[in-house]
């Protein structure tokens, strides 16, 4: 007999995954086509991450624009996240004689935007006091880091020693017992930042297992999947001992940066080939890795950049051709076996952080919006989750962000992005249908659908005209549209 289910899902796969057309297509006109039997339920949420202190109390920052950007924090996203340190915030626990940290003050002000906006609160759980973390050097060499290292590059680049593993979980549970309480109630961690300190120069690899290292002494050579198990743990056992359903903590990883390169002839180079450019292998190694040995997780999460690591350019100036980077990494981890790789078809896939930039100071406002708007449409159209923003004032020049520099008097308005982002969670947030489009020349146009709206994006310097459903619809260069 034959296999229903085969056929079934053979003919799902020939109508629902058919390519987009040819991106040379000469029309004058671009065909949108909405394929309501192929129905998707959207899993996306917008967030921001507090990584500047421009926010914070005694920022400098103009009253008024601070106001401004909480009340558009208020209006536009679901999740508020920031770091225990840095990133504008000082050391909770700067002093090793102490028993515990000793200021909470600039995090609480921080989790307490959060609650105040109206929004769920993420920590992150990094960096770490400088006198928890050491450098590798390689060949068996680690550097402990002093007092006068704390802000400086070094501890950016460094890891948790192997024998301070316990007080970086005594640290962890500090956190989980004061910001797990009312009025944050957090309930969201993600564990570490981009595997900061974990890069093993003898190895040209990430240290992601779950080797301890040798914590007889101060060493730093854990892998991050061992830190990753005594924090998740650590958590879990907090919110227990406080009555809090372990079920309700959400506590994510490897949090790694996934490097593009230009072409093959680099260093570790993975089979992962697309139009603008080679996944490296190695952060693909850190999730397979993380996946198989995580005691346990609420979701995966990873960043990127558009530019290609070996240039540090985005494909030429060509920026809207790697705008799929970031639904091209979610469909590889969902394409995993599960049976290898437990949660890759299953748990939600995060953002931590996403950079969609053109690299070009002078980009128009315009642009920089098309750009930002291609890149979450198809990352939500390939189930993408929770996107967290960084850097949410952006450059002003290659990079205009959500808004304008609170630092300046007139500040906090609303870039163009900001509506568009505003829009994708009101119509396209989870739980809505997404339709399936395709679209005639995808070089020119990036189309979302929903059982509620269309947005609809010029990806070029030349107005276009779209059919969709037999209505026309002009597009002016790069337009971000939304309609019925």
């Amino acid at each position: 007999m034959p296999n229903k289910s085969a056929t079934a899902t053979a003919t799902y796969n020939a109508i629902c995954n058919a390519g987009n057309g040819q991106s040379g297509n000469s029309s004058t006109t671009i065909t949108v086509t909405i394929k309501k039997q192929c129905a998707i339920t959207s899993q996306y949420a917008s967030g921001i991450t507090l990584s500047d202190g421009s926010l914070d109390p005694g920022s400098g920052s103009d009253p008024t624009a601070v106001a401004n950007v909480k009340s558009m924090i208020q209006q536009s996203t679901k999740y508020v996240n920031t770091p225990i340190m840095g990133w504008g915030l000082p050391d909770p626990w700067p002093d090793p004689t102490t028993p515990n940290p000793t200021d909470w003050s600039a995090l609480d002000a921080r989790v307490q935007l959060a609650v105040d906006t109206g929004k769920t609160p993420i920590i992150t759980l990094a960096i770490a006091p400088w006198w928890m973390k050491g450098a590798y050097n390689g060949h068996g060499q680690t550097q402990t880091l002093t007092a006068n290292d704390e802000w400086q590059p070094i501890a950016y680049s460094s890891r948790i020693l192997d024998n301070k593993m316990d007080k970086w979980t005594h640290l962890v549970q500090a956190v989980a017992e004061r910001y797990m309480q009312p009025p944050y109630n957090v309930r969201t961690f993600q564990v570490w930042n981009e595997l900061k300190g974990y890069f093993d120069s003898d190895i040209n690899n990430y240290d992601f297992t779950t080797d301890p290292g040798q914590p007889n002494g101060a060493n730093a050579k854990n892998g991050y999947t061992y830190m990753y198990n005594q924090v998740y743990n650590t958590l879990l056992n907090t919110a227990s001992a406080q009555h809090i359903a372990t079920q309700d903590i959400k506590v994510g990883g490897p949090y790694v940066f996934t490097d593009i390169w230009s072409n093959a002839r680099q260093s570790d180079p993975s089979k992962v080939t697309t139009p603008y450019g080679i996944f490296d292998q190695r952060p693909l190694d850190v999730l397979q890795y993380w996946l198989q040995h995580k005691t346990g997780a609420g979701f995966i999460i990873f960043d990127a950049s558009l530019e290609n690591r070996d240039t540090m350019k985005v494909l030429n100036q060509n920026p809207f051709a790697a705008a799929s980077l970031f639904a091209d990494m979610v469909k590889w981890i969902r394409a995993l076996d599960p049976k290898l790789y437990p949660g890759s078809t299953t748990l939600p896939i995060n953002l931590s952080e996403w950079f969609s930039w053109t690299e070009i100071d002078g980009t128009s406002v315009d642009e920089d919006n098309a750009l930002k708007a291609s890149t979450m449409m198809q990352f939500i159209q390939a189930g993408g989750g929770t996107a967290l923003s960084w850097d949410n004032a952006g450059n002003g020049g290659s990079d205009y962000g959500l808004w304008t520099s609170t630092l300046k008097p007139g500040g906090g308005q609303a870039y163009p992005w900001y509506n568009t982002y505003k829009s994708l969670m009101d119509n396209f947030g989870a739980g809505t249908t997404i339709y399936i489009t395709s679209v005639s020349n995808p070089a020119a146009v990036t189309a979302l659908a929903s059982n509620r709206q269309l947005m609809l994006v010029n990806t070029t310097a030349n107005p276009i005209n779209v059919s969709v459903n037999g209505t026309t619809i002009p597009l002016t260069p790069y337009q971000v549209i939304i309609t019925h």
